[in-house]
């Protein structure tokens, strides 16, 4: 039992540390937002597609619609859509990343861009994949 304990509390403990992936604001004054990226990495082994979700966390004031986009996509992985608008409602994107059946096992970072629709800078923030070895 006090095993268990422990290996709990060290479970929790590194997830914390882990802490959110979230980017920089963008947007502009009060009417900002940041996007939250998956804190874990997210496992593929070779042939394997996964949905990976993108949380718009808006401030009251940001009312706007996001395009979120991914422009330079690592060798052996896919990402679609590429782009995608998200309207002033929406809190949340996904993006379907899929490893190639040549993918290399190691770490790779996708960057996620997000552009406001009207006014404010852009922000980005990273996806972070691992493909494993099959």
């Amino acid at each position: 039992m006090k095993n268990l304990f422990i290996t709990s509390a060290l479970v929790v403990g590194a997830f914390i540390a882990s802490g959110c992936n979230k980017s920089e604001p963008g947007g502009a004054g009060d009417a900002t937002f940041k996007l939250s990226m998956p804190s874990l990495d997210t496992h593929l082994k070779p042939t394997e597609e996964k949905p990976v979700k993108v949380d718009i966390d808006r401030k009251d004031a940001f009312k706007e619609a996001v395009t979120l986009s991914v422009a330079e996509v690592p060798k052996g992985l896919t990402v679609e859509p590429k782009s995608k608008t998200a309207d002033a409602a929406t809190k949340e994107v996904s993006f379907n990343v899929k490893a190639a059946a040549d993918a290399q096992p190691g770490h790779y970072i996708i960057k996620v861009s997000a552009k406001p629709e009207k006014t404010g800078k852009e922000t980005v923030g990273d996806i972070k994949i691992e493909v494993d070895k099959p």
